[in-house]
Order: structure tokens, then C-alpha cells, then sequence
């Protein structure tokens, strides 16, 4: 057949095709066996055999592009997901799609599941999944070597290592994956739980009401093993009210005499979400958030960090001392972690780096222990500000990082080739040992904000810009990158031997007297993967000890350096094994 008419041919068999399609009724809609709404605007849903489906719509202010890209980097399975039909037509902006399991991306696999089955967990060791039967009847084992291991005929191994004697399973029943057959995105989050977890917490009412009781160890003592741990209280002040508080619930009278076994009554409104019963509606919200955020993760790839933007910010400067502790300043510490950080970055990566802060009085890096103070910090904008006064000492960095942003932007780049990261020495009870981190909840990312006054108005940073406001998906998105990022810099500081304080080190919000809030430089800046780390706990003495060596700074510096290059995809990234 000639090639003009094979071609016509098709062209009219492909007419024939849109027309009877055009005519056509709808897809007929599964019967859904259980839904679990994530939020308003994303759902899961199983339907008999199995059959996994996560419902969604574009947020607000994503295109339709954008709303696929979310889903998949591979270009055909974006246009597979345009091209998903609806009981009420095509992809139209503000209704549900509904996308099978197997054009979900690795992490929205994740996120369905676990939205499904809130009772799995992960270990070292691997994944552990409880038989729930919410299609109406209990999972195969076929099936869960499917969704959790990408190949169904994984169940033979599933098999031998629970030692089951049938292929069927019963509700209740756990079982165990092996990590090494986990889909990657399960392999990262059960390797991210490499601590044993607290033993349970038992939860009663009294005539005070509604208690979680945690029976202490030996060696526990009521600050540290109890509020630190369930109440996330880390600053002197807050730890030693609530303790008191405890302490007075419970008839304690010397807190430190409670002997090893006892039950201590805390209560359940002083809890964090997390350690709250399944039902209660502070945990289901927690968790809920924590798989909206999930959504968004880093999928730039860089070796070398190439084409990457470092901003760096050193904490406090100028006037500001920051935290001073024992003749230690804060400022003058962690502007020598930094300038380690970019001294290492300039030697050994194609990075750039921006410091937001320069100290006029310090160049390099000085090969010594003790760091005698400097006030010659100043905010690196346009001109820059000699840090007098700590608001706009604090505000002009992140007016600064967002110009640096925009810029990068303009130029071609992609934001989420650009990284800030404030770092700090924080002042907490001597108890809390460690580092921490702080990333952009986005609860708190609402509403506008931006500055005023001669201050301000003299920055060219500022007149670019001087209100900033953030739409949902952007708030969604600086929580989710951030979260992966301050998880990397946590975990490659564990495996390199650093302090990491033990409960809790990735933070979406400071707590301090009764309020919860997010630092300036996290709230209102641009850039999506934003973190504010405190190397250590300048009140404890041994943290204070290590932070005043050179080696040790180094080591921190190092730590920063590498836990970047796995962000980006480097040799780290699949050993990200101890965040919690």
C-alpha cells in the first residue's frame, strides 16, 4: 500500500476512533471499598481486589502541568495522567482525578499506603505491614509484595521470611518485608527508624483527667525521659514548668527520687501529636499533614552540585552575640562552621555560594580552638547592613535570600536548585544534647508580611520586593523539600559520629512559652528547601566542649558539605538511614 494512502487510512481509523469515544458513556466508577481523605484537595481509596487509587486535584494556583509533574518526572506517564478520564469529562481545574496505583510515583505510592494502613512501620530491618482487610478482605500476600516490593512474585520470599504456611493472610496478621526488597521511597523511611522506638505509652483518665502514663527505666530521669521526649519542651524554662507541673499531677515531691518502674501521669493535652492515641484528632491532623506535605520531594539530580546556589546564613553577628554561654558566643561559632562549610564547597563542589552575613573582622578560616567575639558582621545587601540592631539584622537576610532567588530565576534556573541554610548554636536545658533542625510548617507559612522604614527602604533587596506571600502549594512544598533536606542533614550527621539530639530532630515549629512559631528567615523567605540548623545546645557542657575544638567544627562542616551532596543525589543519598 502506498505510504500517502496508509497514512490517510490511519488518519481516518483514528477519526473513526474519537468519534465512538466522544459517544461513548463514561468509565463506569469503582465501588469503593474504604477512602481515607488526606486533605481537601487529595484522598485514597481501595476497591475490592485490591485495587489502590489516589484521588486529586490541582491546588491552588498549579497548572495543569504542573499538577502531573507532581506525580511523575517521566513524560509519557504525565501525559497518561492528562489523559485520565472523569465520570464528568477530562482534567478540569478544581476536580478529582482519579490515578491508579501504577502511574503513581514511587513517593505517592508511599503516601497512599500509609494513608491505607496507618498501623505499618519500619525498622532497620524492614517493613512491617498489619493486615487490615479494609477492601473488605484480608490482603494476599501477592499483593503486598506488589505495592510495598513492585513485584508480586516477591510473595514466595514474603513467605518463607514470616515462615507462613498459606498464601492467605488473617487481619491482624504482621508481616514482615525485607529492607532489601522494599520499593526505594519505603527502604528510606523504614531505614529512617533505626532507633528503637519509646515503650507504649498507657493512656487513662482520673479525677484530673485524661493521662498518658510512661513507666521510668533505670537511669531516666523526669526532664529528659519524659518531657523533652513526650512534650517536645527543649528550653530551660519551658522543661522545668512542665516538669514542676508533672512533678505536681503526680504527687512527685523530689523529682530526682522517682524511683526506676514508676508510672509518671502526663497529660494528654501536653503531648506532642505523635505520641497521642490513633483516634485523637490532634494525631489524625499530625499525620494527615505529614503525608500532604510528602508530596513534594527533591528530584534534581546534581553531581557535584552542579548549577546548585548554597545561601549561607551564619546566625546572630554584628552587636548580636546570639547565645552566651561560659565566655562562648553563638555568632562567632557558627560563623566559623560556615565559612568552613563554604570554604569546603568552593574546594570540593561546582557549587556557588552566597553568604548572607560577612564578618569584616575575620577572613578564612583560623586554625585554632578558642574564637575570640567579633561585631564586624554585616547582612550582604545592597548596601549592606552593619548588624546594630537584631530585627532588621534578621529580616534583611531573608529579604536578601529571596532577591538572590529571583535573580537565580530570571536567569533560567529552577529553585529548587537553590538551598538556604541558617545555622545556629542554640541555648535549651542542659539536658538536651545535640543538633536539631527547624524547617517551614505550613501551618504557619498563611498570610502576608513584609517590613517598613528607612531601614529597610535603603536596600535594594527590600524595594524588589517588599511584601511576600506564599499560595498552598507553595506552602506545601517549603515543608516538603525542607523536611528532606533537614532528614539528610540529620542522618549524615548520625552516621558520622555528631551529636543528634535524640527525640524529635527535625522540627516544623519552635515552641518557647506557650507559642508555637517559625524563625523569620524560614517564614518568610522564597527559597523552597530552607533549613535552620543548630549544630548543638551551647547550655550542655559537652556539647559546648566539642563546639569549642576546630576538629570538631570541621567534622560538623563535613557533615553539612556531604549531607548536601546526597539532597542532590550524591553517593549518600540512598544511605539516609537514621532520621526519627
Amino acid at each position: 500500500m502506498p505510504r500517502r494512502l496508509r497514512r490517510s487510512l490511519c488518519n481516518l481509523l483514528a477519526a473513526a476512533a474519537a468519534v465512538a469515544l466522544a459517544g461513548a458513556p463514561p468509565p463506569e466508577e469503582p465501588e469503593l471499598a474504604r477512602s481515607v481523605a488526606v486533605s481537601g484537595e487529595l484522598k485514597v481509596a481501595i476497591a475490592a481486589g485490591d485495587v489502590v487509587y489516589l484521588f486529586a486535584k490541582p491546588l491552588p494556583g498549579e497548572t495543569m502541568a504542573d499538577f502531573a509533574k507532581r506525580f511523575s518526572d517521566d513524560p509519557a506517564t504525565r501525559k497518561k495522567i492528562l489523559a485520565l478520564p472523569l465520570s464528568s469529562g477530562r482534567l478540569k481545574p478544581g476536580a478529582f482525578v482519579r490515578v491508579p496505583f501504577d502511574l503513581l510515583s514511587d513517593n505517592f505510592r508511599k503516601i497512599a499506603l500509609q494513608a491505607l494502613f496507618p498501623e505499618d512501620s519500619g525498622s532497620s530491618a524492614g517493613w512491617t505491614h498489619v493486615v487490615t482487610a479494609p477492601s473488605g478482605s484480608p490482603e494476599s500476600l501477592w499483593r503486598i509484595a506488589e505495592w510495598f516490593t513492585g513485584d508480586g512474585a516477591n510473595y514466595a520470599r514474603l513467605r518463607k521470611e514470616n515462615g507462613l504456611a498459606s498464601l492467605v493472610t488473617e487481619a491482624g496478621q504482621r508481616v514482615r518485608i525485607p529492607v532489601d526488597l522494599l520499593r526505594p521511597a519505603f527502604r528510606t523511611e523504614a531505614a529512617a527508624n533505626e532507633a528503637p522506638p519509646p515503650p507504649a505509652l498507657a493512656f487513662g483518665r482520673d479525677e484530673k483527667g485524661a493521662y498518658a502514663a510512661y513507666a521510668l527505666r533505670k537511669g531516666e530521669a523526669l526532664y529528659s525521659a519524659v518531657v523533652v521526649r513526650f512534650t517536645g519542651r527543649i528550653h530551660a524554662e519551658d522543661v522545668n514548668a512542665e516538669a514542676d507541673n508533672i512533678a505536681r499531677r503526680n504527687g512527685i515531691a523530689d523529682v530526682h527520687s522517682i524511683p526506676v518502674g514508676y508510672a509518671v501521669r502526663i497529660p494528654v493535652e501536653d503531648l506532642l501529636p505523635e505520641y497521642r492515641e490513633p483516634e485523637d484528632p490532634a494525631r489524625i491532623e499530625y499525620e494527615r499533614s505529614r503525608l500532604e506535605t510528602a508530596q513534594f520531594v527533591n528530584r534534581i539530580q546534581a553531581v557535584r552540585l552542579a548549577g546548585v546556589t548554597v545561601i549561607l546564613d551564619p546566625g546572630h553577628g554584628g552587636r548580636d552575640t546570639g547565645a552566651l554561654v561560659e565566655g562562648v558566643a553563638e555568632a562567632r561559632y557558627v560563623y566559623d562552621v560556615a565559612a568552613r562549610v563554604g570554604e569546603l564547597l568552593r574546594k570540593n563542589t561546582r557549587a556557588r555560594v552566597i553568604f548572607t552575613v560577612d564578618d569584616r573582622n575575620v577572613r578564612g578560616v583560623p586554625d585554632r580552638d578558642r574564637l575570640a567575639f567579633s561585631s564586624g558582621g554585616q547582612v550582604m545587601t545592597t548596601p549592606p547592613y552593619p548588624i546594630d540592631d537584631t530585627v532588621p539584622g534578621v529580616h534583611l537576610r531573608w529579604y536578601l535570600a529571596n532577591a538572590i532567588l529571583h535573580g537565580f530565576v530570571e536567569n533560567g534556573g529552577e529553585p529548587a536548585r537553590v538551598v538556604f541554610l541558617s545555622i545556629h548554636a542554640d541555648s535549651l536545658h542542659p539536658s538536651v544534647r545535640g543538633a536539631m533542625a527547624y524547617i517551614p510548617g505550613e501551618k504557619f507559612l498563611g498570610g502576608s508580611f513584609g517590613k517598613s522604614g528607612g531601614v529597610y527602604e535603603a536596600r535594594r533587596e527590600y524595594r524588589q520586593a517588599p511584601r511576600v506571600s506564599f499560595d498552598r502549594r507553595q506552602r506545601l512544598e517549603a515543608e516538603g523539600v525542607s523536611r528532606e533536606l533537614a532528614e539528610t542533614l540529620i542522618a549524615t550527621f548520625r552516621r558520622r559520629g555528631l551529636a543528634v539530639h535524640p527525640f524529635n530532630p527535625v522540627r516544623e515549629n519552635v515552641v518557647r512559652t506557650g507559642r508555637a512559631w517559625v524563625p523569620a528567615v524560614l517564614r518568610y523567605n522564597r527559597v523552597p528547601a530552607r533549613v535552620l540548623l543548630e549544630v548543638c545546645n551551647l547550655n550542655n557542657e559537652e556539647d559546648r566542649r566539642f563546639v569549642e575544638t576546630r576538629d570538631y567544627r570541621e567534622r560538623l562542616a563535613r557533615g553539612i558539605v556531604e549531607a548536601l551532596g546526597a539532597y542532590y543525589g550524591g553517593p549518600a543519598k540512598a544511605r539516609r538511614k537514621t532520621v526519627r
